[in-house]
Parts: C-alpha cells; sequence; structure tokens
C-alpha cells in the first residue's frame, strides 16, 4: 500500500514533508534591519512545499473559511504579497488558495480533486482570498490541528500574473516540529492570542518572477 493510501486509511491529512527548493512567507530575523531598512528580507522569496494529497482546484473565494463552524479556536491570518525578495513590488489582485485540517487534524474532505467531485456538505477549511490594491490579505478560519508526523499548519497556494505560482506552507513559532523538518524562521509566524482568545498573525510572501 503506498503512503498516501496508507495514511488516508488511518484518517490522517496531508501526509507529505515540505521539500525545500529555489521558489519563499518572509521577514527579517533582525529588529536592527527592520528598524535600518524597512525593505530588509533576508529570506529571499518564499520557499515552496509539495502540494500533498488533499488539494481541491475550484473552491470559493471566501473571508471565513470555516463555513461549517466547526469547533475550534478561531484564528485570523493576515499579510502582504510582494513580487520579488523586497518589498517594493506590492502585487494586487492575486489569489492566494488556503486550506487547512481541522482542530483534530482531518482535512475537508479527505480527497483530492475538484469541489464539483464533493457535496457541499463535504467542503469546508478552504477557499481562496485576493489581494487588495496594496497586496494586502486576510482570512479567518480555526486554528489547524496536529496530526501525527506533521507540525501544525496552513496550506497556500499563490498564482499571480507575471510570476511563478508558489505552493507553500506556513507554521506555528513554538511548535517543535518544525525543527525536525528543518523549516526555516521565515515561514514560521508568531500568533499571539488576544483579549477575545483568537489568534492572530502576520505572513508576508514573496514570489518569483517567471
Amino acid at each position: 500500500m503506498d503512503r498516501k493510501k496508507f495514511l488516508k486509511n488511518l484518517g490522517f491529512g496531508v501526509v507529505a514533508a515540505p521539500i525545500m527548493t529555489t521558489s519563499l512567507i518572509s521577514c527579517s530575523n533582525n529588529e536592527d534591519d527592520i528598524v535600518k531598512n524597512p525593505d530588509a528580507n533576508k529570506c529571499g522569496v518564499t520557499k515552496t512545499d509539495m502540494l500533498g494529497p488533499y488539494y481541491v482546484s475550484g473552491t470559493s473565494r471566501i473571508t471565513n473559511l470555516n463555513t461549517q463552524n466547526l469547533p475550534g479556536d478561531k484564528i485570523i491570518v493576515s499579510g502582504k504579497l510582494y513580487g520579488g525578495a523586497d518589498k517594493s513590488k506590492p502585487l494586487a489582485n492575486a489569489m492566494i488558495e488556503v486550506w487547512h485540517a481541522d482542530g483534530g487534524g482531518v482535512y475537508h474532505p479527505v480527497g483530492d480533486g475538484n469541489v464539483n467531485d464533493y457535496t457541499a456538505d463535504k467542503i469546508t477549511l478552504r477557499g481562496f482570498v485576493n489581494t487588495d490594491a496594496q497586496g494586502n490579505y486576510m482570512f479567518e478560519s480555526i486554528r489547524p490541528g496536529l496530526y501525527p508526523g506533521r507540525p501544525r499548519h496552513f496550506h497556500y497556494k499563490v498564482t499571480a500574473n507575471g510570476y511563478k505560482t508558489l505552493v507553500t506552507q506556513i507554521y506555528f513559532k513554538g511548535d517543535p516540529r518544525t525543527a525536525d523538518e528543518g523549516i526555516e524562521n521565515c515561514r514560521i509566524i508568531d500568533f499571539q492570542k488576544d483579549s477575545a482568545g483568537t489568534y492572530k498573525g502576520n505572513a508576508e510572501i514573496h514570489l518569483e518572477s517567471n
């Protein structure tokens, strides 16, 4: 039995460990650099990960991915999309597809393909947002759960005219599993819980040109 089928039978979600290639969510690791040069970005373009077995195409444009009100900690993710390694080219009207596991580590659906392959009640915790005129984006959902072998994460697929399509993942600061996978700091986001109990974090994305 191949790995994908084995983990599906166990009820797990995405199974593939990230592959670091050339293509890279970004932040400077040095606060002095940010103060001296607001355009500093030591990470370059945002690194890629494997697409994984649970990507579903044709999802809806939606801000709140938790369309079925599944239980879990509310989370709001915001950020900005840039073309190139620095911050000189915010990208407007780009498409950012997002998908992730529920609080118990299960994807909806536990499968891939197109949304038309599933009934509407099987589709949640996935969709896309567009960047605004300044390259900003935002979505809300519930905090992804853990399943064996992977850190807590969101999946992104980012498409913008003139740039290479990026498939990547963002991770959570304080999760020791990120060190096990050798994930670089620029995609490890410091999500903080506010007074209302909502987790909030900011993730920049830098695309590589065609």
